[in-house]
C-alpha cells in the first residue's frame, strides 16, 4: 500500500491546484484527474493500492475541492483541465505526463492527448473516454452560460447550510449512479465547509459554475485525429452496468486505432457502476497496477523532481506540506 499521501499547493495564476501526493516525492507521478463535480477524493480508495514502486497525485480541479476558483466572468469549460496539466509539468520540470481520468476526467485527458501526443506515456480511461459533440449543442450552451452569469451575480449572498447527513443523502447519486453512504464522504468532505455562522451546519465550496460547464467536445473526425495520432499505451476500464458517455460505436472505433499503434491498449470490462472504482477499488487497483507493471512505468521513468530553493517566495507557494 502506497504511504499516506501529502497535500501538496500548485500554484496557478488565478490561485493554487490542490492535490494529494501519494508515494515518493522524488520521483514523477502519474496524474489522476476526477469527473464530474468530483474532487481528489474519487481516489482515495484506489491509489493505495497501486503498486508502492509508484508515485501518483490526484489533483483537484479548478473550482472543485480545494482548488482554486476561475475568475469571475469566465466559464468552465472541457479543455480546462488541459491547460492544467500543462502548468503542472512546466512546475514540475516533466517532460512527460502519464495520465488516469475518471468520467469527464478522461474525456479532458483525450482532449490533452489530441492537444500534446508526444507528451503522454500512458494513459487510463475510466468508464470515458471521447469528449464528442452532445445533442442540441446550441440550447445546452445558451442555457449553461445563463447559468454561469447567474451564478456569477449571486456571489456574495450567505450560502444555504445542510446539516452533513443530509448532504451525504445528496452525495450517493451522482451521474446516475448509487455509491453507498459509507462511501460518499471520500467525495463530499472536500467539497464543503462547516458553516461559522450556523454551527452544525455545512455549506458547499464547489463553485456552482462547474454544474454548467461547456460541453461541446470535439468532432468524430477531430476524435478519430486524436486517436491515430495516440502511440503511449491506453486503458480503457469499462464498468458493466454503466452506459456509454458519447456514442458507442465511435468509442469502439476510436479504441480500436489505438490499438493499431500500441500492443499494450486495451479494453477490460469490471461489474460494477460508474463509480465502480471506488465502490470496488480492489478490482479496479488489480487492472491498473497490472496494466503500469506491463507497460514497465516503474522501470523506465524516474526522473528526480526539480529542486526549488526556499529563498524563492515563488517557490514557497509550491512546497510540499504534511
Amino acid at each position: 500500500m502506497a504511504q499516506t499521501f501529502r497535500e501538496v499547493h500548485i500554484p496557478v495564476p488565478f490561485g493554487e491546484i490542490r492535490g494529494k501526493w501519494y508515494g515518493p516525492t522524488n520521483v514523477r507521478p502519474i496524474l489522476f484527474i476526477h469527473g464530474f463535480n468530483d474532487n481528489s477524493g474519487s481516489f482515495d480508495r484506489v491509489i493505495p493500492l497501486l503498486p508502492t514502486a509508484g508515485s501518483y497525485l490526484a489533483i483537484d480541479l479548478p473550482g472543485h475541492g480545494l482548488s482554486s476558483w476561475m475568475p469571475s466572468g469566465t466559464v468552465y469549460r472541457l479543455n480546462d483541465a488541459a491547460i492544467c496539466i500543462r502548468r503542472i509539468m512546466k512546475i514540475y520540470g516533466w517532460s512527460k505526463v502519464s495520465l488516469v481520468g475518471h468520467s469527464l476526467g478522461a474525456m479532458m485527458c483525450y482532449i490533452f492527448i489530441g492537444l500534446y501526443p508526444d507528451k503522454v506515456d500512458l494513459f487510463v480511461a475510466l468508464d470515458a473516454l471521447q469528449a464528442s459533440f452532445p445533442e442540441g449543442l446550441y440550447a445546452r450552451l445558451a442555457s449553461h452560460f445563463d447559468r454561469s452569469i447567474e451564478y456569477d451575480d449571486a456571489k456574495g449572498k450567505k450560502p444555504t447550510g445542510l446539516t452533513y447527513d443530509k448532504m451525504l443523502s445528496k452525495a450517493r447519486y451522482p451521474a446516475g449512479s448509487t455509491i453507498p453512504i459509507e462511501l460518499c464522504h471520500h467525495i463530499l468532505d472536500r467539497n464543503i465547509r462547516e458553516s461559522s455562522v450556523l454551527p452544525g451546519t455545512f455549506h458547499y465550496t464547489i463553485d456552482s459554475r462547474t454544474k454548467h460547464p461547456d460541453l461541446s467536445g470535439w468532432s468524430r473526425e477531430t476524435n478519430l485525429e486524436t486517436a491515430r495520432a495516440t502511440k503511449c499505451p491506453v486503458l480503457v476500464i469499462k464498468a458493466t452496468d454503466s452506459l456509454y458517455y458519447g456514442d458507442d460505436d465511435e468509442f469502439k472505433r476510436l479504441l480500436d486505432e489505438m490499438g493499431k499503434n500500441n500492443p499494450l491498449t486495451r479494453l477490460v470490462a469490471i461489474e460494477g457502476h460508474h463509480y465502480v472504482h471506488l465502490v470496488d477499488a480492489e478490482s479496479v487497483a488489480n487492472v491498473i497496477g497490472q496494466f503500469l507493471i506491463d507497460c514497465k512505468r516503474f522501470e523506465e521513468i524516474v526522473e528526480r523532481l526539480v529542486v526549488w530553493d526556499a529563498k524563492q517566495s515563488a517557490i514557497r507557494r509550491f512546497t510540499l506540506q504534511q
